[in-house]
């Protein structure tokens, strides 16, 4: 990489992006250590760089390839480090005082889910060359869902209380989980059959 390429990496919007990453350690190690003040505020203040990098990559044209890939993984990596840490195992992390923790099952199907638009977005880049995958609603809801649980999660421990609100939370989380899942299988089919009928249509 030339160091012209470099720096252009290297803008204010991707720095923020790598703070959030950098972030990710800290706070796992904030929630394994029952500290979950600081857990919230790290995840607080990883939230607000994720909304200032987007914005000064539009304000400022900052935009780059290296941050289209980044920004979304520092958000993944985040919230599933989030999840783990704070799901409800039947064994594991039992010794860290945790007043809520998340149900083992929506952990599971929130993995599962990203794993599969992961696997089904490198199958279509080998077989189609598709690189492009415009976001819907209902992936920037679940994100906003999943996000919220977290953030409502570590409050709730840190005051040392539940609540009900924790229960519809989850409920909300699961069910846009699995629309949004849904939704992008279907939008993936359709583009499946798009890319048919073109090649069909070439010959």
């Amino acid at each position: 990489m030339s160091a012209r390429k470099l720096l252009a990496n290297l803008n204010l919007a991707n720095q923020l992006t790598f703070l959030r990453l950098v972030a990710i350690p800290f706070f796992i190690i904030s929630v394994l250590q029952a500290r979950f003040a600081t857990a919230l505020a790290l995840f607080v203040a990883a939230a607000i760089t994720d909304a200032l990098d987007g914005l000064t990559a539009r304000l400022f044209k900052q935009g780059t390839p290296l941050g289209a890939y980044l920004d979304p993984a520092a958000d993944k990596l985040l919230l599933t480090s989030a999840f783990v840490v704070l799901t409800d195992y039947p064994s594991m992390f039992q010794d860290i005082p945790m007043i809520a923790r998340i149900p083992i099952w929506l952990t599971i199907i929130t993995i599962s889910r990203d794993v599969f638009i992961t696997v089904v977005s490198a199958m279509l880049y080998i077989a189609h060359g598709q690189t492009r995958f415009r976001p819907s609603i209902w992936g920037k809801l679940t994100t906003v869902g999943e996000s919220l649980t977290v953030g409502l999660f570590l409050l709730h421990n840190a005051l040392g209380r539940n609540s009900h609100v924790l229960d519809a939370m989850v409920w909300i989380t699961l069910a846009l989980a699995l629309i949004s899942g849904f939704h992008y299988l279907g939008r993936t089919t359709r583009m499946l059959r798009e890319n048919a009928d073109e090649s069909e249509a070439r010959r």
